[in-house]
């Protein structure tokens, strides 16, 4: 009797393609072999601790990662992450502080201060954007310029502590034995996820990312589509700028330097292409994951902090060069 099961079974191998297989799941493959090798490398790295830890620092950049992946989807980009991140502490720092120059307000004042003025930068960036025509690139260099030296200004160039509990729950506290700010990003991918997958936003910002001009001619309004993703990457960046200030319980004007870069490159490594149009939630957040476990592996390694900016940005070179050979422009 002729063994269909087995024949499927031998069709399906002969039919496999090895090289396609990596191309479509390089970086969970990459992922996997990394966190294999850290694990003989470093008897630390698996322990339960060692893991809420990693997901505990990734949670705040990986909130961010969301944001600017949906503006790199649609083909446009944000440097002034960092920034916000440090604007956004102050702002809420000073609305909670009890020190002096703090207002001392409700907890919930300051996280909605945090954010509103993450939404600030985003609405400018944004607007200038989509009105003016103006690079993203060039436009979110001003804003990251503006936010930093706001941040600044605000606080004196010093930081700012002496928050209270309430405002530090969610950055310190636990929902059972999982950290609050591990909550919140599960939450924030849901969100992303839903708009992306499951709304017409999505499916506009998608079209827009790969032809924003057959994206006009169907009848969508690009420029306000641009606004309203600038506006929900401002929330996400402004939620997690919030979070972490509470995380660490304090704000200065130096914090998030170098976050922007964290940030983009989860979105690339994840598989958004930096030529718009592709990229899944998922992948964003293997890509941010994928990030914080490199740092956290060096860490653990011994290996200098100023190497990890070096490893980065050869990976973001790295993933670009995936990106442009598997579109077919390299």
């Amino acid at each position: 009797m002729f063994d269909f099961k087995r024949f499927n079974v031998a069709l399906h191998l002969k039919n496999f393609n090895s090289i396609q297989f990596i191309n479509n799941n390089g970086m969970a493959i990459a992922f996997i072999i990394i966190v294999i090798f850290l694990s003989f490398a470093s008897p630390n790295f698996l322990k339960t601790a060692n893991i809420i830890n990693i997901l505990r620092q990734v949670s705040c950049i990986g909130i961010a990662t969301l944001g600017v992946g949906i503006l790199i989807i649609m083909n446009q980009i944000d440097l002034a992450i960092g920034s916000t991140f440090a604007l956004t502490g102050i702002i809420a720092g000073l609305t909670v502080s009890t020190s002096a120059g703090g207002m001392g307000l409700h907890p919930i004042l300051g996280y909605a201060a945090g954010i509103a003025t993450a939404l600030a930068i985003a609405y400018l960036s944004g607007l200038v954007v989509a009105k003016a025509r103006i690079p993203a690139f060039i436009v979110t260099m001003g804003t990251m310029s503006i936010g930093r030296g706001l941040a600044l200004i605000f606080a004196h160039g010093m930081p700012i502590g002496n928050f209270p509990e309430g405002f530090t729950y969610l950055g310190t506290k636990s929902l059972g034995p999982v950290p609050w700010t591990i909550v919140i990003f599960i939450l924030m991918i849901a969100i992303v996820w839903y708009i992306m997958e499951k709304r017409p936003l999505g499916r506009y910002i998608y079209a827009i990312g790969s032809n924003e001009d057959a994206a006009r001619a169907a009848g969508i309004n690009v420029d306000q589509v641009k606004l309203k993703a600038y506006l929900i990457e401002g929330a996400l960046v402004g939620l997690a700028g919030t979070v972490l200030a509470a995380r660490i319980k304090s704000a200065a004007p130096t914090m998030g330097i170098g976050y922007e870069l964290d940030a983009i490159a989860g979105a690339i490594i994840g598989g958004v292409s930096f030529n718009g149009g592709i990229g899944k939630v998922g992948g964003m957040v293997l890509g941010a994951l994928l990030i914080g476990v490199i740092n956290n592996g060096m860490d653990l390694l011994g290996v200098e902090a100023f190497y990890k900016q070096v490893v980065k940005g050869s990976i973001i070179i790295i993933a670009v060069l995936i990106d442009r050979k598997r579109s077919g422009r390299a």
